[in-house]
Formats: structure tokens, C-alpha cells, sequence
């Protein structure tokens, strides 16, 4: 038997949970894990809906299902463009959209 990947597993699954659960307006999706736990922030340009985080909230599930051992940490966080996500990276990211880079001019 193969040895337990915490790393593929858990961004294979997170992918195929993502899959009918993305609204337009998610930005990205980023993880992280340490022994006990696992972390998943989405990031939404604007407000979210409800229902977009129930949706986020199937993701975990499907998360917990193929990771019982841990604490699943979902955050649903409100990060409108132009500020950049690069500081808000977890340990991998799972999702990024496409988006373009908006160069402000200095004041």
C-alpha cells in the first residue's frame, strides 16, 4: 500500500469538490495544514452570498470526508480587485482566476 500524501490528497480534493461550486465572483482558494488541522480561505471579489458560503462549506465536507483526521479552519473572506492575493497565499493555492493586473497610477 502506497504511503498517504497529505499534500496531493488534500488539493486533488479540494479540486473536485470545487467543481460546480465556483461562482464568478471567487477570486481564489488557498490552503494550508499542519498536524492537526487543515485551513481553506476563499476569497471573493465583493460581497458573498449565503449560499455561495453554504457552497464553500460543501467543499469542506468533502474535505472532511477524505481527511478525518483533522480540523477543517474555512474562511470566507472579502478581497475586492485591484488589491492583489499574493500576500494571502496559504501554503498552496487551488484556485486562482483569471484576472488583470490594474497598474494605479501614483498620487
Amino acid at each position: 500500500m502506497g504511503t498517504f500524501n497529505l499534500r496531493t490528497t488534500l488539493l486533488l480534493t479540494i479540486q473536485s469538490a470545487l467543481l460546480r461550486e465556483i461562482s464568478p465572483n471567487i477570486r481564489g482558494v488557498t490552503c494550508g495544514w499542519d498536524e492537526s488541522k487543515i485551513m481553506i480561505n476563499f476569497y471573493f471579489d465583493g460581497d458573498f452570498t449565503e449560499e455561495e458560503q453554504e457552497s464553500m462549506e460543501c467543499v469542506a465536507t468533502e474535505v472532511i470526508a477524505s481527511i478525518p483526521d483533522r480540523k477543517i479552519d474555512v474562511k470566507c473572506i472579502r478581497i475586492d480587485v485591484p488589491e492583489s492575493l499574493t500576500s494571502y497565499k496559504l501554503l498552496e493555492w487551488v484556485y486562482l482566476r483569471k484576472e488583470i493586473e490594474v497598474i494605479l497610477p501614483n498620487t
